[in-house]
Parts: C-alpha cells; sequence; structure tokens
C-alpha cells in the first residue's frame, strides 16, 4: 500500500516517482472516447460537491453534532 502511495516504509522519505505511470496526450475536438469540456467540468464540480458534504458529515461525527440529512428517499420519523 505505501509503495501505491509512493511512501517508503523505512524512512519518511518519499519512493522515487515512476516515469511511465501516467501517459500525458493533447485532446482533440475529433476523440470521441474524451467527454467534452463541458462535461468534464460539470463532473468534477459534482465530485467537488460531494466531497465538500463528505468532509462535512466527517466534521459533524467528529464533534459529536447531528447529521442532517435531507433526502427526500430518506425513512420518514
Amino acid at each position: 500500500m505505501l509503495e501505491q502511495l509512493g511512501l517508503s516504509a523505512t524512512d519518511d522519505e518519499p519512493a522515487p516517482a515512476d516515469p511511465h505511470r501516467y501517459l500525458w496526450r493533447v485532446v482533440t475536438p475529433v476523440d470521441d472516447d474524451v467527454p467534452s469540456l463541458a462535461e468534464r467540468l460539470l463532473t468534477e464540480i459534482a465530485n467537488r460537491q460531494r466531497w465538500r458534504i463528505a468532509l462535512q458529515q466527517a466534521q459533524a461525527r467528529a464533534d459529536g453534532r447531528p447529521i442532517h440529512d435531507l433526502s427526500a428517499t430518506g425513512v420518514a420519523a
């Protein structure tokens, strides 16, 4: 697990990065396997909102505060 995170189990020095881990290439309009810029931006905005909610819930749990679940599909009290 530590190796996958780029950490060394023996010391605090990071493990050397694998130069072939990522492949970067320019996305062109004719690339049909890549979502449009608008789709990618909206996906990242949605991801950010999910992360923010998860963080707020974790902070509420850590502080002992109730978590407000306003889901319309939740069980009615």
